[in-house]
């Protein structure tokens, strides 16, 4: 499975507003480009996407930003992927297309199967990865 760049962006921005979560005050685009390492032209593009899906709302003015529309707990892998890229195809409507190529039934598979993750894995399950991996550093001298 490839996942593209924009929607590698789009998972990191929403993971950057999910640590910043339930803090009331919206992080601005720079500061989430800045802290993920995301182009700004690039990301401005990435969360009006995501506001069309109600996945994140934004609030206007000079302390203006973004922060997410509903708890990360609520937004799975899958909700951002599906936004960006859509559905794909079943393994049943491969099978029909392809005149029951076996081939194009099993990468139907893998592909429900690898969604079937997506749809399970939340934000709030990747900002307990992030936190963790964060207080795990080991210092030498």
């Amino acid at each position: 499975m490839r996942i593209s760049a924009k929607a590698d962006y789009a998972c990191r921005s929403l993971l950057e507003l999910a640590l910043h979560w339930p803090n009331q005050v919206p992080l601005q685009v720079n500061e989430i480009a800045q802290r993920q390492g995301i182009p700004l032209k690039f990301l401005i593009h990435i969360l009006i996407n995501l506001k069309h899906s109600g996945l994140v709302k934004s609030t206007r003015g000079k302390r203006g930003g973004y922060s997410l529309a509903k708890a990360p707990a609520e937004i799975k892998l899958g909700d951002i992927l599906r936004s960006l890229e859509g559905e794909s195809p079943s393994a049943a409507t491969l099978k029909k297309k392809a005149n029951q190529d076996v081939m194009t039934v099993v990468w139907g598979e893998v592909d429900n199967a690898v969604s079937g993750i997506m749809r399970n894995i939340s934000f709030e399950d990747i900002c307990n990865r992030a936190r963790t991996n964060n207080m795990n550093f080991v210092y030498e001298i």
